[in-house]
């Protein structure tokens, strides 16, 4: 049925062809001629039969077969435009546009009634850039058809390309004298005065449309910002208010309303204008969210920001229940104001809708951290890490949770295995070596734990919690005690009046044998909040009794047999009365 339709066509085409090339060879004093009429009919014979073949070549998107059928009608005869405009077309579309400009030239120039010649040639100036020649085919049309809408618009974005804007609006204006006021013409005339820093007549036309169309929301919109350009607020103002009634699910005249009432010291309209905003579903959920991101800073000294931050993120929650945005910002919000508890709940209704969400899980296991949810952190970390298993953050929190209960194995597994993906982070290298190295110290492989606490410091030879703990750990093996000493110290310097790190610093002198000095410390650390740990209050007695004040270290040694857990030897020395050790 198409190859069909396609010969029909191309025959139509054909006899229009014949009856163009026969109108070149009037009948006069030879029609009587026999040898002359038999001569033109061989002629349009072998013309029409090249014209056919080369429709039907471009038919097929034979283009090349095409152009040189197409010539060789034209080398029979240059007056015939149908050749030349099929050429054009062909040459257009395979992009020779100089090529196809002069053979759209030369078809509309044959035939300068035909539109179809003319609106070629005219798109063919167009894609060569050559606006103005267009505009002049446009203008030539338009003599012809005054009436045609298309053509003053293409007139027009002809003048538009050349950037000669005025001559854009000459081409509107005309088109409003046929048509009257029209909504798009009035908008690019608003747009083209704007091109030309002609703000006044860009209001004008604005203000034309308006009279027409009264609730145009693009008009009003367009117009309330010229209004706010030229500083007219309340002129402005009023196209805001007629706006939110018109339109009063949009969320961004709310917003701007809750901007002028702000500014007029109105901060109670000017909530009430931005929680209309955020219930609207039309408003992004970004624009919202930079909006509370805005209240983060204000949240811990502004009792009213902070209930305003928190009425938003639930309106905003309300409004995108499918998002996983409105629920990260309210996690945000509560974990801003210590509400950790409930931060992690919203966080892991964001993670039910979306688990690559990686930020997210850090937020979580940072609040297991903080909570010392060990359960918690164990179970999320290995969660993550079926995500994220390049993630050395999700590694890490899995070490410490199974260092927490003790499952020493698991813990240097996994922070071996993080430690590798750790690049141009020295702090979470630290955290790394650190823990690493207590793992290693609970399961006796000093050689590496030590060795781990010497990359920590070469990292951070300040950082206390490393200072503390290597030095305490060489004391409980009796070796390197005066290096143990000076990082207890430093510790104790740097950190004052801390009871964890001055018993440390105790017992390092106990284990050198300087008693005084370690019950100075060991009372300095029982009056910063040791004396409800049941080890330092058995070091304090162990302390006296090398004193020599045996009735005080029993009186020590019974109130950490009541705190709870203490040395193996401690039942021994309350049954004695002695130092075991």
């Amino acid at each position: 049925m198409m190859k069909k339709a396609i010969i029909v066509i191309l025959c139509l085409l054909n006899v229009q062809a014949f009856a163009q090339w026969k109108s070149y060879y009037p009948e006069g004093k030879n029609k009587n001629n026999k040898d002359v009429k038999q001569e033109i009919d061989k002629n349009n014979s072998i013309f029409n039969t090249h014209l056919f073949d080369a429709l039907k070549e471009k038919s097929l998107e034979n283009y090349e077969e095409a152009l040189e059928k197409f010539q060789k009608c034209i080398k029979m005869d240059d007056k015939q435009a149908l050749p030349f405009y099929e050429s054009a077309l062909i040459n257009k579309r395979l992009g020779n546009l100089n090529l196809a400009a002069e053979q759209a030239k030369i078809a509309a120039e044959i035939d300068g009634d035909n539109r179809w010649y003319q609106l070629n040639y005219a798109e063919v100036l167009f894609a060569n850039q050559d606006f103005n020649s267009a505009a002049v085919v446009y203008k030539k049309l338009l003599l012809k058809e005054p009436g045609n809408r298309e053509l003053y618009f293409l007139l027009s974005d002809m003048y538009i390309y050349a950037k000669n804007f005025m001559k854009a609006i000459e081409v509107y204006d005309d088109l409003e004298q046929i048509s009257g006021i029209d909504r798009m013409v009035c908008m690019q005339k608003h747009k083209l005065y704007m091109q030309l820093d002609k703000r006044k007549y860009a209001i004008k036309e604005l203000q034309n449309l308006l009279e027409k169309f009264p609730n145009e929301i693009d008009a009003l919109e367009i117009l309330s910002e010229l209004y706010l350009l030229n500083d007219e607020k309340e002129k402005a103002f009023d196209i805001f208010k007629q706006l939110a009634i018109i339109a009063p699910e949009n969320g961004r005249i709310h917003l701007t309303l809750a901007d002028y009432y702000r500014d007029k010291g109105d901060n109670i309209k000017s909530f009430e204008e931005l929680k209309l905003a955020f219930k609207s579903r039309k408003l992004g959920v970004d624009v919202k969210v930079s909006i509370l991101a805005s209240y983060f800073q204000l949240i811990a000294v502004n009792n009213i920001m902070k209930e305003q931050a928190y009425t938003l993120a639930k309106l905003l929650i309300e409004s995108h229940p499918n998002q996983v945005k409105p629920n990260a910002v309210y996690a945000d919000i509560l974990y801003t104001d210590n509400r950790f508890t409930e931060a992690k709940e919203q966080y892991l209704i964001v993670l039910e809708k979306d688990k690559t969400k990686i930020q997210v899980w850090s937020q979580v296991l940072f609040i297991q951290a903080e909570q010392n949810d060990f359960e918690g952190m164990l179970k999320t970390s290995e969660q993550a890490l079926t995500y994220f298993s390049t993630d050395p953050l999700f590694y890490y929190f899995n070490g410490v949770a199974n260092k927490w209960f003790k499952n020493y194995d698991l813990a240097i597994n996994s922070l071996n295995m993080g430690v590798e993906f750790v690049l141009d982070n020295k702090m979470l290298l630290l955290e790394f070596y650190s823990s690493l190295a207590d793992s290693y110290h609970a399961i006796k492989e000093h050689k590496l734990s030590d060795e781990y606490y010497e990359k920590s410091l070469v990292i951070d030879s300040n950082n206390v919690f490393v200072l503390n703990n290597y030095a305490y750990y060489l004391s409980l093996r009796k070796i390197n005690l005066e290096k143990a000493k000076k990082m207890s110290y430093k510790c104790n310097e740097l950190e004052k009046d801390n009871g964890t790190y001055q018993d440390t610093y105790a017992w390092i002198l106990y284990e050198l044998a300087d008693y005084e000095q370690a019950k100075i410390w060991m009372q300095k650390s029982l009056a910063n909040g040791s004396d409800m740990s049941a080890v330092v209050v058995e070091h304090y007695g162990d302390i006296l009794y090398k004193l020599g004040n045996i009735e005080g270290a029993i009186l020590e040694w019974k109130k950490a047999k009541n705190l709870g857990e203490a040395s193996r030897f401690l039942d021994k020395k309350l049954k004695d009365g002695k130092l075991y050790e």
